[in-house]
């Protein structure tokens, strides 16, 4: 196989995955990209066999025993979540993803996604949430992708996701009135692979001017089909 994966939470993948990520997110080889989430979450390095071991692929994750538990989670920070905590569900949290951009083989993504769905399964985990990035908070191309969203995509209304930040980008009413033709060609990797599978997004997206980038609350369901919580 092409690609060797390590996962875990010893202090050397934090570190690893922390410097990878700052060279990515903030495009700087000085200082670590890190958070208070990083020390009690798993996280995922994908190397690169072909390329001398090289990094080319990171995401953490986290489980919670209890819905109630994710109202401390990245996610909360952004996003109002409490309509979500009388689900009985097991969430895993899945954030902090980050490619590099040199990488171009499209087996990279599926060995994460691969691996992401074995995570799913072994763990028995029903719920799967996180924040999807769009790259470049101000990027025009987002408009038309997040409306290609509204259709389908968005929380029914006994699962919305309630509003927090204050920099947010309405999908319902900014987006509607943007005429331009809709497309989803432009959406992150991981927002794909959540939708594929059924999954929703917020009715609005925030805006992270730290990280330069417009994220959506995204969740999938695995039992919606036999629930009706939709």
């Amino acid at each position: 196989m092409r690609y060797r994966i390590e996962f875990g939470q010893s202090d050397a993948n934090r570190m690893k995955a922390q410097k990878f990520r700052q060279r990515v997110f903030r495009e700087s080889e000085v200082g670590l990209d890190e958070d208070k989430f990083d020390k009690i979450s798993d996280h995922c390095l994908i190397f690169d066999e072909k390329k001398d071991d090289k990094l080319v692929l990171v995401f953490r994750s986290r489980s919670f025993s209890s819905m109630k538990d994710i109202l401390c989670s990245y996610s909360a920070q952004y996003y109002d979540l409490t309509k979500l905590t009388r689900l009985p569900f097991k969430p895993l949290e899945i954030g902090r993803l980050c490619v590099d951009k040199t990488a171009k083989d499209p087996f990279l993504l599926l060995t994460a996604f691969k691996y992401l769905a074995s995570l799913i399964s072994n763990g028995r985990r029903d719920f799967i949430f996180g924040c999807t990035s769009f790259p470049g908070a101000n990027n025009p191309k987002h408009l038309a992708s997040l409306r290609s969203l509204k259709k389908n995509q968005l929380a029914g209304p006994k699962l919305s996701i309630t509003k927090k930040s204050n920099s947010i980008l309405d999908i319902k009413t900014i987006i509607g009135s943007d005429k331009r033709k809709m497309n989803n060609n432009f959406l992150p990797p991981l927002l794909k692979f959540y939708l594929r599978l059924g999954g929703k997004v917020s009715d609005h997206a925030v805006i992270d001017r730290d990280l330069d980038t417009l994220h959506v609350f995204t969740y999938l369901d695995l039992n919606g089909k036999k629930n009706n919580y939709l």
